[in-house]
């Protein structure tokens, strides 16, 4: 099926290009139904009727995975740490699984819809998940899994399909298809067509998935939950000490911890969606599910299982527990019983924001106030937002870097927008909350039994949670907007519920005159190809108006990332792949990305389950296996020709000659009259950083050298400019830093590099 859709597009693509007119273009965009590109961005199985599943849920989030059973978070991070592949198998997540939903191979929950906890971090970051099974039965005393009748024990094998919901017994083989060369020259058709009229965003909480988005055309951020930011290992004590405070003084220590860590965060993702506009949504979720479960402490006390600080911990959920915190106190409703909340994250944005000014970099700040239903309500929490940027006082914190919106996810803020929009830059629809709302279903309760029950009955024709509404939620949304356009027509209009990757769906969106839709990143480029073809249905555009280039080669990023102009783009298959993890050892995505220009998650995949790679999921790791190192090396023979490693070796001396320099020059920046430096002189560390500009210059005509060889290598001369530029801006951890593309991580790799491409023995060389 996947080796037809390629030819479908590579065969349309070149016919647009030999036309070379819109209609030909038009055409080529609507060659394919936009959900079928999922299939080159996850992995599916390879089993046919022979093989019967054991049970089936809701398909939540594409892709096939196999694993051992787990059924906490703590073994799924033990276990993964160990090398396993793991499928996290709960009734239903909360905030506490996250770092064992992120080392997870897949998720499978009893519980819980399409836009539950576990649907929406799945989706996000592109783990395949099954929700919603109501048939399976998780018993935890006896560490069984019963599903539809088949008892699976903790740690026995199964596969789940998140495209299909189906759930098989053991282990079954996945296979993974990248996408055809083409895709690229027909996403960057779309985008012309897109262009000043709707733009596709991500929905990312942090900055490996803002970049992913990036990487995938996402053209800004539509919904950055800043919860999420609140539940990693360091973070929630610190969330748990605010909400526990017994005085103020307390809760102001907890809250600049909370100040510091989210600024570091804010910044992260801000500079990876540099110049693109970032949409934050201010706190959410109700306070109670920031601690431990409350039956779970409720049950342990019972057994007398408690320590002091669970004992407080159990005080303050029952204190905060609310029979339907959905419609409790969360998100605006919150920052105005504990304020202190919301102007800690505004401080933080603003503090983000300003030091990536100072970098000479171009945040766009949307500050979204989530739950409003009420035009005075939203004033006052506007205030909240000038009244901090009056207190800072940075000169370039304008309306133009940080404007104020509001999440329209409750029919009566759809009803009042008009009001709502004097106080507001930007609407953005919370389509998934607007759903519920506005049926009265418990979106995590009723979509395992009732709505497929309404389906078979004719009641309703499709889950109100997967495919938009049209006639009751779309006609809020036809109001809302239409309301909001004529008491301000220039307000910015978005959508961000997963909605918007639901490509029926977001095309009604867009024939509603919507200007953003937002969706997880894994889902871009299906909505980037949906936008535009609505967009021409709809005729908000016309193909002949627009300007298309048909020259771009197929398969030149003209979609994601653009590469520097000097560099030429990376032709990425197995053997570079191998390559990188050989060369820097253990690789995040990220580090795919400053190396390739990519993440080659597809690649990656396929090189897991055929045992070369190891995926360490709780560090968004990958390595190499020894299986891996045995196919580099025989792959290395032929990628690193004699030819090549002659052009290297011309100009290795040199290269030889500059890194001792450069290692004198690192020690003198560390140390400081036999010292470590603190850096309390500013004239010394100057001197250290014009000798570093020096040396980066230097540089620029050896490797150039190098990619004359192998022209890859010039992505090093570019990459090491940038983090040079860096330190001469004050991001002095780019000097010497580890992990974090600093000049010395970027020169260490270089060196590796041409150490093993040149077959030379590091001891013997004495370059240690």
């Amino acid at each position: 099926m996947t080796g037809e859709l390629a030819l479908t597009i590579a065969t349309a693509v070149h016919e647009a290009q030999a036309a070379r007119n819109g209609l030909a273009v038009a055409a080529a965009l609507n060659c394919v139904e936009p959900s079928e590109l999922a299939a080159f961005f996850h992995t599916s199985l390879l089993v046919g009727d022979e093989v019967d599943p054991i049970g089936e849920g809701l398909p939540a989030s594409p892709g096939a995975a196999s694993g051992r059973v787990v059924l906490s978070a703590d073994e799924a991070m033990a276990i993964t740490e160990q090398g396993d592949d793991v499928i996290l198998v709960r009734p239903e997540t909360t905030p506490d699984d996250v770092l064992g939903m992120q080392a997870s191979r897949g998720i499978l929950t009893s519980r819980g819809g399409l836009v539950s906890h576990a649907a929406v971090v799945a989706r996000g970051w592109g783990i395949p998940a099954v929700v919603g099974a109501a048939d399976v039965h998780v018993d935890l005393d006896r560490r069984t899994v019963d599903i539809e009748g088949t008892i699976v024990r903790a740690g026995d094998p199964i596969t789940i399909d998140g495209g299909s919901g189906l759930i098989y017994a053991g282990r079954l083989e996945t296979v993974g298809t990248r996408p055809p060369p083409e895709l690229e020259t027909l996403l960057a058709w779309a985008d012309t067509v897109a262009d000043g009229h709707v733009q596709v965003r991500a929905n990312a909480d942090t900055e490996g998935d803002a970049s992913h988005g990036r990487d995938l055309g996402a053209h800004g951020i539509g919904l950055c939950r800043t919860e999420h930011m609140f539940l990693s290992a360091e973070r929630l004590p610190i969330m748990r000490r605010f909400i526990l405070a017994p005085d103020e003084a307390t809760e102001r220590d907890a809250l600049a911890e909370l100040e510091a860590a989210q600024t570091a965060d804010f910044e992260s993702v801000l500079e990876a969606m540099d110049g693109l506009p970032v949409t934050v949504r201010l706190l959410d979720p109700p306070l109670h599910e920031f601690l431990p479960d409350l039956l779970d402490l409720t049950a342990r006390e019972a057994t007398d299982d408690l320590d002091e600080i669970e004992r407080i911990e159990l005080g303050a959920a029952r204190r905060l527990h609310e029979s339907n915190p959905m419609l409790g106190t969360r998100g605006v409703r919150l920052g105005a019983l504990r304020p202190g909340v919301y102007q800690m994250q505004v401080h933080a944005l603003c503090a983000a924001a300003a030091n990536l000014i100072e970098r000479g970099k171009q945040p766009h700040v949307e500050i979204m106030i989530p739950l409003v239903v009420d035009a005075e309500e939203l004033r006052i929490a506007r205030s909240w937002v000038h009244d901090t940027l009056d207190e800072i006082g940075h000169p370039e914190l304008s309306s133009t870097v940080i404007t104020v919106g509001a999440m329209i996810e409750t029919p009566r803020a759809a009803l009042v927008a008009g009001d709502l929009a004097h106080h507001a830059d930007f609407f953005s629809f919370g389509t998934n909350d607007l759903t519920q709302m506005t049926y009265a279903f418990s979106r995590d309760d009723v979509e395992a039994r009732l709505l497929p029950a309404y389906q078979a009955l004719g009641i309703l024709p499709a889950n109100p949670f997967a495919e938009l509404d049209q006639e009751g939620v779309g006609r809020l949304l036809h109001i809302a907007s239409e309301e909001a356009r004529r008491t301000k027509p220039d307000i910015k209009l978005g959508a961000c519920g997963e909605h918007a990757g639901h490509p029926p769906s977001a095309a009604f969106l867009v024939r509603n005159g919507i200007d953003s839709v937002s969706c997880s990143p894994f889902r871009v480029p299906m909505a980037r190809l949906g936008v535009a073809q609505a967009l021409l249905e709809c005729g908000r555009v016309h193909v002949n108006d627009v300007e298309f280039d048909y020259d771009a080669a197929p398969g030149e990023r003209t979609a994601g990332i653009a590469t520097g102009a000097d560099t030429p783009a990376l032709a990425v298959d197995e053997a570079l792949v191998l390559h990188v993890l050989r060369v820097r050892g253990f690789v995040t995505a990220d580090g795919f990305v400053e190396s390739l220009g990519e993440h080659p998650a597809d690649l990656l995949n396929r090189l897991v389950d055929a045992g070369m790679v190891r995926h360490i999921e709780a560090r968004g790791m990958y390595g190499l296996l020894p299986p891996g190192k045995e196919r580099h090396e025989a792959l290395l023979l032929g990628y690193a020709s004699s030819e090549v490693a002659a052009g290297l070796a011309s100009h290795y001396e040199p290269f030889l000659e500059l890194n001792d320099r450069f290692k004198e020059l690192c020690t003198d920046w560390q140390v400081k009259d036999g010292q470590p430096n603190d850096h309390a002189d500013a004239a010394y560390d100057r001197g250290c950083t014009d000798r570093l500009a020096a040396l980066a210059g230097e540089a620029e005509p050896i490797i150039a050298g190098f990619a004359r060889a192998l022209p890859r290598m010039a992505r090093y001369r570019e990459r090491l400019a940038r983090a040079a530029e860096c330190v001469a801006n004050g991001e002095t951890n780019r000097f010497t830093g580890v992990m974090c593309e600093s000049f010395h991580d970027i020169w260490m790799e270089l060196h590796e590099d041409l150490i093993v491409l040149q077959g030379i023995d590091r001891t013997a060389e004495g370059s240690f």
